[in-house]
């Protein structure tokens, strides 16, 4: 009986070891500025948004945002993935960065999660091309 006991054991300590990893996905924060000296600041997670990680993503971006206000922008690159909930945590997002009058761009989103993104709201600002995400930048300073 001990030797399977420390079995389940073992399985269940590796079990919140893999949840734990995925709900605190590595978050790269970078301070940016476009060629006409606009300052805003690149968010780059290193893995999808699922169910697990996307509090602590709405948090950590929300925070980033009131703390540097500045046009913030989530490079998606490694986002090949996202559920209803990373949906709805977006919509959310969104609306917390336009009460703000705060620009919340997204870089690079693989065209099935835009989809679901402009699905929760049509205001969701996409760019696959760095230059014309820092020409709008530029051109939508506050």
């Amino acid at each position: 009986m001990p030797l399977e006991l420390g079995i389940l054991v073992g399985i269940g300590i590796n079990v919140i070891f893999i949840l734990y990893h995925a709900a605190r996905p590595k978050i790269v924060i970078e301070q940016k500025t476009t060629g006409s000296g606009s300052k805003y600041l690149m968010i780059t997670p290193d893995r999808c948004l699922i169910f697990p990680s996307v509090d602590y993503v709405r948090n950590l971006v929300n925070k980033q945002g009131l703390k540097n206000k500045v046009p913030l922008v989530i490079d998606c690159s490694h986002i090949y993935g996202a559920d209803f909930t990373a949906a709805k945590v977006i919509e959310t997002l969104l609306k917390d960065f336009t009460d703000r009058q705060q620009l919340l761009l997204f870089y690079n989103l693989k065209p099935s999660v835009a989809y679901i993104f402009e699905g929760i709201d049509s205001n969701v600002k996409i760019f696959y091309i760095y230059e014309t995400l820092e020409r709008y930048i530029n051109e939508n300073r506050v």
